[in-house]
């Protein structure tokens, strides 16, 4: 899809990929709607686009609201004409033991990153189809690809969102419509801020909690032990308009992604021991002073969110 001239609608555009890919669809040529709960930040991106010389609005959007979308899709129809492109990027995370994480946190992410993704399909796609053309990006995770964090929740709704973006690839393809799931690592954003730490009683919560205190303030050094380190959510954006000028259904945004999902689809038992080594790699990491954990040599961006 050629960008320039075009509409793009983002949600969760007030920091991070999605603020990092709305301004790179804007230097790209297109127009934007910002979607995000934040305000103030929404307003800063709007300005950004601005001084870039697009058209802008930001509307105030919790996406787990169906009404919410309703005006999202009212407001960028009314002032905008037309929507060519969406990006359901919005998302939260919540970390605890299964056993121990309660309805209303599943409530609270499964409606802002699976829901939230859910009604901009319904909202906006059939616009799209009675226009036989648009692109549609979900942001997912490497964790929707392979269950290699170990928040249970999280994972759950990326699988579901990767799920989803695959099967609505194949029906839209014939019909002009194009789709794009976008599976990042680790990358420097600021989701900590809205993180929620169910509490595991091992010990070890208060040694959690500065470490998601540290990942808040931008101190990214401890995920840098895994491969291809911390990214910015810039490099990220660079992928995603690519992904949509080439109309690209996957992608992966570090190296070894994709050899990781092939190698756990020829063995998945294999894969679970691997996981389950892993996710003890995670407890060491929640445990180590931060200057005792190893740098991988991980590119680390600025402190932006999801």
């Amino acid at each position: 899809m050629e960008i320039q001239g075009k509409i793009a609608v983002v949600t969760g555009a007030a920091s991070g990929i999605g603020r990092a890919t709305a301004t790179a669809l804007a230097r790209e040529g297109a127009d934007l709607v910002l979607a995000d709960v934040n305000d103030d930040r929404l307003e800063e991106v709007r300005k950004e686009i601005t001084a870039l010389g697009r058209r802008s609005i930001a509307v105030h959007t919790d996406v787990s609201k169906l009404q919410d979308i309703r005006d999202l899709f009212d407001r960028s129809i009314s002032e905008m004409g037309r929507v060519d492109i969406l990006m359901n990027n919005a998302g939260v995370h919540v970390v605890g033991p299964a056993e121990k994480i309660s309805i209303a946190d599943w409530e609270w992410i499964v409606g802002i990153n699976l829901w939230g993704v859910i009604y901009g399909i319904n909202l906006f796609l059939p616009h799209m189809l009675e226009r036989g053309s648009g692109h549609i990006v979900n942001t997912a995770s490497m964790a929707g690809l392979i269950a290699g964090e170990p928040s249970i929740p999280y994972v759950a709704t990326k699988f579901a969102v990767v799920g989803i973006s695959e099967c609505l690839a194949a029906s839209l393809k014939p019909k002009g419509i194009g789709v794009t799931v976008v599976c990042p690592s680790f990358v420097a954003t600021n989701i900590a801020e809205q993180e929620r730490l169910v509490p595991f009683g091992d010990g070890f919560d208060d040694a959690r909690r500065a470490f998601l205190e540290a990942l808040k303030q931008g101190e990214w050094s401890r995920l840098s032990v895994f491969p291809g380190g911390v990214i910015s959510p810039e490099q990220v954006a660079e992928k995603v308009v690519h992904a949509i000028r080439e109309s690209i259904f996957l992608v992966y945004t570090h190296p070894g992604q994709k050899e990781a999902a092939v190698a756990k689809a020829q063995d998945p038992e294999g894969a679970i021991d691997l996981l389950a080594a892993l996710h003890v790699v995670w407890n060491d990491i929640f445990k180590l002073p931060a200057a005792d954990v190893p740098d991988a040599g991980g590119e680390a961006g600025p402190s932006t969110a999801v």
